[in-house]
């Protein structure tokens, strides 16, 4: 506040020894100008203090009571005319003469608007004119406050009626015997809307509302009240179509031969009024009363707990839900504080929790709570502060919602995501995410880590010697089995079917053989019982050291599952550790590479179909071929089959092959229609995984039925391997087929010699002599006197032969001598694209 601290200490010493009240203050952003007229007007024994600006004026008549002020217009903060509606607003009791050096008319008609400005001197001025006015000033205050004492005295009955009965807010009332309003204060005109004249004289049904007149009764008819005041609320109904607002009436009989005012302003007793009331609007609190009702019932209804604290945490309200879910009844709990819910475990949340709704936020969150039971509950709760107008915090509202179930279901499904249902162990996903982590950690180079890949051997007999229950059981046993092998800080997961894992964190790879020597010795001891049998099993395991140089955990994964598979592949029930020069680990990852290519060109149809003629040694026939499988690469190279077929055989992908040919086969000859009837014979090879596979034989049928191609112009052939090793299954598979009327071709004949023994059971059409012996019987004896034998067993078997690797016209002529039936070749024809054959002509289509 800028104030001269000097006057305004003196004048408050003053004041406090006098009791009295500031006389002047000088309002001046001049220094001069006020202290002139300080020093003038204390000369004369006013009590004077003195403001520099319109700020400091305005501080200071906030704080002290100041008779009369002499205001400066023109000052640089805030302006007189500035203090001059502070005090208009504040409605402060003091008067004011302005003196300033704006002498214009606008100016001073801008002072003079407000009542409390006495005077308005230019500057310069004379100080005594200026000392007379305001000691008139001051005498007109005088007057006027000695004169508001004597009317106050002399009217004081006056004015409490005024006060009480014209300027009430409640609306009062008198009213005949009959019912009918005598008078209404203008309070009338504000709660029914109509003016005094038209409501005056109307009957009280006029403005009650209907459904209420009964209840008016007891209030509006003088023979009911006996000089005691009754009191009801009912609704009464505006004049201006507001509708119907709620009031509260007391009214009371009077005597009126016992007023002389009413006696000398009615001639008559009948005309006296006989019922006097007051009628308050209780409109305005009816509505906050049913809202406060129906927020009641809805908080006590709630299904949420809600209980409502003092600004000290003293609980004053509980709903009904706090007693049903924590069993403490109201009474318990009001009084006491937030404490007796409290768990024990979740002190510094509370901590956090106070902090917050003390600094008025809300909180919210999620603690863990006791019941009077004992029980524990989770609640997501929200604590908000109450302010009110003052900015001061008066409550506290709690609103929980209990989530405990939710909360559980939430930890359930959280563990049935990582967990594997069956032997509960983590699943594959949550282990990746793990392995992953450790990967990451290994950069560090602090630590070594394992990832062992296991694999159960003879798994399968017991799924399918017994059942899936029992497979399942010995999934369970065998996880309960590693979980007692392995090192407790050690990760074991059941990656999928009988597929684990462990990760061995801090683990060099000493000690994590040391753990597989462990999981074979239990395996080993380990026998697994069902019903009336028992089976041993044995297991495969892979073991990579983590590194992050090699990848991620994808990668590692890949290595460890290669690993396990080149211990399969080295005779099971060991353990193979993954090395980047380990030879057999190279093979695999190049077949593996191959699966890749073969399900890319399954799905993206990038096998294409070559043909070879078998071309017959005797008389003349249709075309005779054998179809050739190629592949093409992502550069639209051409890939032979001798390249991708022993993965695909491998990894059980040969009979989707197998099919991918039958079906192209058959649409390309029945869409070539010419092509078909010049064919004799074409042969396709299958391989020995389809003989077992039991779908193919009727999906050969169906696509015979399909396409309707012929099925005596097809010749399957079958490796004399492939044949001999699923004897009974191909016998059978040929018997079913070659009621169609298909032929069968025994491939690679004689690479096993036990196959003489099978040939004559077997229902094959023709003999493809092993071209191991044809391609060099020009310069080998036995290889001639091997392909002699062959071909004359054949013929007394009634097979007709076929030599393969015919690459010269010395071994035609050979062959030719022998009376086999068929050569094929490269002298006899080299393999071309099936769409591109030299017989095929535009009129095929």
């Amino acid at each position: 506040m800028l104030l001269d601290s000097s006057h305004i200490s003196r004048i408050a010493v003053s004041d406090n020894a006098k009791g009295g009240v500031i006389e002047l203050l000088i309002v001046d952003d001049e220094k001069r100008a006020r202290d002139s007229l300080r020093q003038v007007f204390e000369l004369d024994g006013h009590k004077v203090a003195v403001a520099p600006s319109g700020r400091a004026a305005i501080d200071f008549l906030n704080k002290h009571p100041v008779e009369l002020v002499l205001l400066d217009l023109n000052m640089p903060d805030l302006n007189g005319y500035d203090v001059l509606t502070h005090i208009a607003d504040m409605m402060l009791n003091t008067q004011v003469i302005v003196i300033s050096g704006e002498a214009g008319f606008v100016e001073a008609r801008h002072a003079l608007r407000y009542n409390f400005v006495h005077d308005f001197i230019k500057k310069p001025y004379e100080v005594k004119a200026l000392k007379n006015t305001v000691a008139k000033a001051q005498k007109i205050i005088r007057l006027q406050d000695e004169n508001q004492r004597i009317l106050s005295r002399l009217h004081h009955s006056e004015q409490m009626h005024r006060f009480f009965v014209e300027n009430s807010p409640d609306l009062i009332f008198l009213m005949d015997e009959e019912g009918n309003f005598t008078f209404l204060n203008k309070a009338a005109e504000t709660l029914l809307g109509g003016s005094l004249a038209e409501m005056t004289g109307k009957h009280y049904s006029q403005v009650v509302y209907q459904e209420d007149w009964k209840k008016a009764e007891a209030v509006f008819k003088s023979n009911g009240l006996y000089h005691h005041p009754v009191t009801t609320q009912l609704r009464l109904q505006c004049q201006n179509g507001e509708g119907v607002k709620h009031v509260e009436i007391t009214s009371m009989d009077i005597n009126p031969h016992s007023i002389d005012l009413f006696s000398l302003a009615h001639g008559q007793a009948n005309a006296l009024p006989r019922v006097f009331g007051v009628i308050r609007n209780i409109h305005e609190r009816k509505l906050v009363e049913n809202d406060l009702c129906k927020l009641y019932h809805a908080m006590d209804n709630s299904p949420n707990l809600i209980f409502i604290t003092n600004r000290n945490g003293i609980i004053e309200y509980t709903n009904r839900k706090i007693t049903e879910t924590t069993g403490y009844s109201s009474e318990e709990v009001i009084g006491k504080t937030p404490k007796i819910f409290s768990s024990g475990f979740s002190e510094d949340s509370y901590m956090i929790l106070w902090d917050t709704i003390s600094s008025g936020q809300v909180w919210r969150g999620v603690l863990k709570n006791r019941k009077k039971s004992g029980d524990l509950y989770w609640a997501r709760e929200s604590i908000a502060p109450v302010i009110n107008s003052e900015g001061e915090i008066t409550h506290y509202v709690s609103i929980q919602e209990d989530v405990t179930e939710a909360l559980q279901l939430t930890e359930r499904l959280s563990y049935q995501a990582s967990h594997d249902a069956l032997t509960q162990l983590i699943n594959r996903q949550e282990f990746d995410r793990r392995l992953e982590r450790v990967v990451v950690l290994t950069d560090s180079g602090m630590a070594q880590h394992a990832l062992c890949y296991i694999d159960l051997d003879q798994f399968k007999i017991v799924n399918d010697t017994c059942c899936h229950a029992a497979g399942d059981e010995l999934l369970r046993q065998i996880s309960n089995l590693f979980s007692t092998v392995i090192r407790r800080s050690d990760t074991l997961a059941r990656l999928g079917g009988d597929e684990f894992a462990i990760l061995m964190e801090n683990c060099p790879l000493e000690a994590a053989l040391a753990v597989t020597d462990k999981i074979h010795q239990a395996v080993e001891q380990f026998q697994f019982f069902w019903q009336d049998k028992s089976f041993r099993i044995g297991v495969s395991i892979g073991l990579v050291m983590v590194d992050l140089c090699k990848g991620g955990a994808d990668i590692h994964m890949k290595q460890a599952d290669m690993a396990c598979f080149t211990a399969k592949e080295a005779g099971r029930n060991r353990t193979h550790i993954y090395r980047e020069d380990d030879k057999a680990l190279v093979q695999h990852h190049g077949e593996m590479n191959w699966v890749v290519r073969i399900n890319n060109a399954l799905e993206q149809d990038l096998f294409c179909l070559y043909t070879q003629d078998i071309v017959p040694l005797g008389a003349d026939e249709g075309e005779h071929c054998e179809i050739l499988l190629r592949m093409k690469d992502k550069n639209g190279n051409i890939v032979t089959a001798n390249a991708f077929l022993p993965a695909a055989e491998r990894y059980q992908l040969a009979t989707k092959i197998d099919r991918w040919v039958i079906r192209h086969v058959f649409d390309y000859f029945t869409e070539h229609r010419k092509r078909l009837e010049r064919l004799s014979l074409c042969s396709i090879n299958l391989s020995g995984a389809s003989l077992s596979d039991p779908g193919l034989l009727g999906f050969i049928e169906s696509e015979y039925v399909r396409t309707a191609m012929p099925p005596a112009k097809v010749c399957f052939e079958i490796t004399e391997t492939a044949a001999i090793a699923n004897l009974t299954l191909a016998t059978d598979f040929m018997n079913r087929l070659k009621e169609y009327g298909c032929k069968f071709s025994l491939d690679d004949f004689g690479s096993g010699l036990s196959s003489f023994a099978y040939l004559k059971h077997m229902p094959v059409d023709f003999l493809k002599i092993d071209g191991f012996f044809v391609k060099d019987i020009e310069h080998d004896s036995v290889d001639l006197a091997m392909v002699k034998s062959i071909n004359d067993i054949g013929h007394v078997l009634g097979k007709k032969t076929i030599a393969e690797f015919v690459e010269n016209q010395v071994i035609l002529q050979t062959l030719t001598g022998l009376q086999v039936d068929y050569a094929q070749g490269y002298f006899t024809g080299k393999p071309k694209p099936l769409h591109e054959d030299q017989t095929a002509r535009p009129d095929d289509l």
